[in-house]
């Protein structure tokens, strides 16, 4: 897992479960836990609400989840994911409400993602296609974009099943199941995309300045481009 605090990639240790059957009586049912432990990396405390099937340890008469099937993070509510001052503050602010929407409604944050992407194409990029199959088509063929991004970009098209849902093409916004993590990975898109489309580029540019700056102070003329 993704630590909600620092954002690393985890393997979190439990410390402390307490289980609750969902019902029934016998040795193999479903039942709920609320895990709790500390990331191994920033040392910050995490709850997790988990589903599974339960089984009673026979040394102690105590239930445990034997097999997680879904898991939820209690605590914090929502991953503190860092947004770069180079990002504009309109798509940092509906960047952060879909972090902070994510472990309520996967689909609600998966569809702010996809209109976040698509107002980065038509405001950034100026893609004008009105569909944003279209514009990711677009975009996936300019040049100069890293392959890695436009892969990501294109397989944007598979969240919530994109196929199947040919709305979408028009209405970014609309609610539609996602499978577990396509959220999360939505947002990871995101991130890859601010970092392209506004950050580097900014940094690129104050450290060519700074450089400029010592070449004039030399005598010598500024880069060029």
């Amino acid at each position: 897992m993704k630590c909600p605090h620092c954002t690393t990639s985890v393997n979190l240790e439990i410390e402390v479960t307490t289980t609750w059957l969902t019902k029934g009586n016998d040795e193999s049912h479903t039942g709920y836990d609320v895990a709790c432990g500390h990331c191994p990396e920033c040392k910050d405390f995490i709850v997790m609400l988990r589903h599974g099937m339960a089984k009673i340890n026979r040394d102690n008469g105590y239930y445990y989840l034997d097999t997680v099937t879904n898991e939820n993070v209690l605590y914090p509510k929502y991953s503190a994911r860092k947004v770069e001052p180079e990002v504009p503050d309109h798509y940092r602010k509906d960047f952060i409400e879909a972090c902070s929407v994510l472990p309520f409604s996967p689909k609600a944050s998966a569809a702010l993602s996809r209109r976040i992407l698509q107002d980065i194409l038509i405001g950034k990029f100026e893609i004008k296609h009105r569909n944003l199959d279209k514009q990711i088509d677009e975009f996936i063929n300019m040049k100069d974009v890293p392959s890695y991004l436009t892969q990501a970009i294109d397989a944007v098209r598979n969240i919530g099943n994109f196929a199947a849902h040919p709305l979408k093409d028009t209405n970014t916004g609309e609610i539609v199941e996602v499978e577990s993590g396509e959220a999360e990975w939505l947002l990871e898109v995101l991130e890859s995309l601010f970092d392209f489309a506004f950050i580097q580029p900014i940094r690129l540019e104050q450290k060519k300045s700074v450089l400029n700056q010592k070449l004039q102070s030399i005598g010598k003329p500024p880069m060029k481009g």
